[in-house]
This record gives structure tokens, C-alpha cells and sequence, in this order.
């Protein structure tokens, strides 16, 4: 039989506030011999707390709601096992969805899980976040009452963030190709409303730069992130014989061209030099492996959670912006020209 703190009052012969008061160890002027008796007796009631209620009397639920775009993009999926992962290590569980790369999916998100009680919220933004009213943005974030931190973002906002350098990302692997002897590379493009596009244009654009090399803007091919994309460029890129080598913004455009490429009987490695960004798991398994600019899904992964639970604790009411480095991971799509 399961036993409650009324049957532990009516036992005692004291108030079911006595009981809370002693069980809770809260202070009070409770005698300690009677305090020794109610625990006695709760003891031999085998009594068992609620535990939800407990934890919504502490105003706690330790669930953390996790957002991203689309997860199937294989970053996002090595992102999100990290998070979870980590999460439980701190003894948290994680509520997740898939936005739908949708601002009003994300919307939708943030408010049945600040209603389901969770703790905190780390969202990865869609590629409509940034293109909603700023001002809209930040009063749902402070109207929230729990802390939401971005990642995979960086804004000029009163939100609070982790990111990588995608500048300094691109600028690497533009010095890369170069390095190498490639003056005439190609920059496969995200179009500009998507998260960190307009970062690694500007990276690419530094790197010709910082090596005296002109900007040429039909070099610049403009996809989606898809490997779709990549695939539908395809064509522009092999009719330009000039060029030497590839940049892409991300992996999977590059996927798309080389899927493109097998199907015409093109030997697109020995064609071209390739850098892809965000090291996603299949750059290491295809026929060449890519090279690629890192970034370090754990790390990030770490750093907003270790924020983020800070916030949760109170402990920081201020907003705070890291940047990762990133680091170039070589690999065998870039040969001297």
C-alpha cells in the first residue's frame, strides 16, 4: 500500500503542514523530538515523494528543449546526438524538434515548450529567423521567462550565442586552394538569407584579397545548402574550363556535384581541386576524401550547454557570444595545380 504525508499527519497527530515543513527540512519550531518521529514514521510508511511535484514546487523540470532547421542535414543530426548526449550527462533530458527550417515552426516550438515547463531552450535557427522582425524576436525571447540560446548563429541582437568563425573558416580554406597554386576557384555560394552565407562569402572574398587576387563574380555560383543545388550548378561549373578549383559553403553542395558528375562519366577530382565546409561525416568515406573546414559540433555543443545551464542557475542574467575557431582537416581533394 502506498502511503501519503495525510496518512503520516493523521499517524503523528499534527497538520499535514508539520509534515511538509519536517519532510522538506524547511525551518521551523517544530520540536526535534517530534521531527524524529514523523521521519520515523515516514520511514516505516516506506514513504516516496512526488517527484513532480517536488520538482514543480523548485519551478525545475531539468527538460531542455532542442530546435533545429532540418535534421537531416548531417551536421544538425551529429549536433543533436551531442547535445543529447551531454545533456543527460548533467542530468537533463532533451524535448526535441525539427523547425521545418520554418520561423513560424520555430515559434510554434519555443511556446509549447516554455507551456510544457522546460528549463531552458537551445535553438538552431532557421533560415527564416533572420529575416523576421528583430524587434518581434527579441520580445519573444525575453517573454519566454527561460533562458534560449542560439547556436550555429551569430546576431546583433540581445540574444545570447555560440558560433563558429565562418569568416576566418573560409579564409582558410580559400589560402588552402591557393597555396596549392589555384588561382582561378570557384565559390559555390549559399544565397544570402541563409544562416552564416554571407560570413563565408565575405571569407572567400578576404582570402583572393589578402593574396592580391581579383574578385570575380562569374566565378560565384549561388545554391541552397542542398545537395540538390549542387547538383543543378553542376553544369555551370564544368563549362567554365578556367577553373581550377572549388570552394563550396557547405559539404553537401559539393555532394551534389560530384553526384552529378559520376552521372556524366566526369572524373570531376582529377578536373578539380575541392574544399567543402562543416567536415559532415561522409567526407571522410566518398571515392576522394574531402577536405574540409571543421566545425566542432562538440565543442559547440559543450560551450551552450555550459551556458545555457548557467543561465538556468541564474548565475548570468547577461547576454554572452562565443566564437569558435575553426580548423582546416586535410584530406585528398586538393593537389597542386
Amino acid at each position: 500500500m502506498k502511503y501519503g504525508m495525510k496518512d503520516i499527519a493523521k499517524k503523528a497527530n499534527v497538520s499535514l503542514t508539520t509534515v511538509s515543513l519536517v519532510l522538506n527540512n524547511k525551518e521551523s519550531r517544530i520540536s526535534t523530538q517530534k521531527k524524529q518521529e514523523i521521519k520515523r514514521i515516514a520511514k516505516e510508511m516506506n514513504y516516496q515523494p512526488n517527484s513532480a511535484a517536488v520538482l514543480l514546487s523548485k519551478q525545475i523540470s531539468y527538460n531542455i528543449g532542442l530546435i533545429v532547421p532540418d535534421i537531416t542535414n548531417p551536421f544538425f543530426t551529429e549536433l543533436t546526438q551531442f547535445i543529447n548526449r551531454q545533456l543527460r550527462q548533467n542530468g537533463y533530458f532533451t524535448l526535441f524538434v525539427d523547425s521545418g527550417n520554418s520561423y513560424l515552426g520555430e515559434k510554434q516550438a519555443i511556446e509549447n515548450m516554455i507551456s510544457r515547463g522546460v528549463d531552458g531552450i537551445l535553438l538552431v535557427p532557421s533560415s527564416e529567423f533572420f529575416s523576421a522582425d528583430q524587434a518581434e524576436v527579441e520580445t519573444m525571447f525575453k517573454n519566454a521567462g527561460k533562458p534560449i540560446i542560439l547556436l550555429n548563429a551569430s546576431t546583433d541582437m540581445d540574444i545570447s550565442y555560440v558560433n563558429f568563425n565562418n569568416v576566418e573558416g573560409a579564409m582558410m580554406a580559400t589560402q588552402e586552394l591557393i597555396d596549392h597554386g589555384h588561382r582561378n576557384i570557384a565559390f559555390i555560394k549559399g544565397k544570402d538569407h541563409l544562416v552564416n552565407a554571407q560570413e563565408r562569402y565575405q571569407g572567400y572574398k578576404k582570402g583572393l584579397e589578402k593574396n592580391q587576387l581579383p574578385f570575380r563574380k562569374a566565378l560565384v555560383f549561388e545554391g541552397d545548402y542542398s545537395s540538390n543545388s549542387g547538383y543543378q550548378l553542376a553544369p555551370q561549373i564544368l563549362k567554365q574550363s578556367a577553373i581550377t578549383a572549388i570552394l563550396s559553403s557547405n559539404d553537401l553542395m559539393l555532394f551534389g556535384l560530384i553526384k552529378w558528375s559520376k552521372e556524366q562519366g566526369v572524373d570531376i577530382f582529377n578536373r578539380f581541386s575541392m574544399v567543402g565546409f562543416d567536415n559532415t561525416p561522409y567526407t571522410e568515406i566518398i571515392e576522394v576524401p574531402l577536405t574540409t573546414i571543421d566545425q566542432d559540433a562538440e565543442k559547440m555543443s559543450e560551450d551552450a550547454i555550459k551556458m545555457l545551464l548557467k543561465k538556468i542557475k541564474g548565475k548570468h542574467d547577461v547576454t554572452e557570444k562565443i566564437i569558435i575557431q575553426p580548423r582546416l582537416i586535410r584530406r585528398k581533394s586538393v593537389k597542386f595545380i
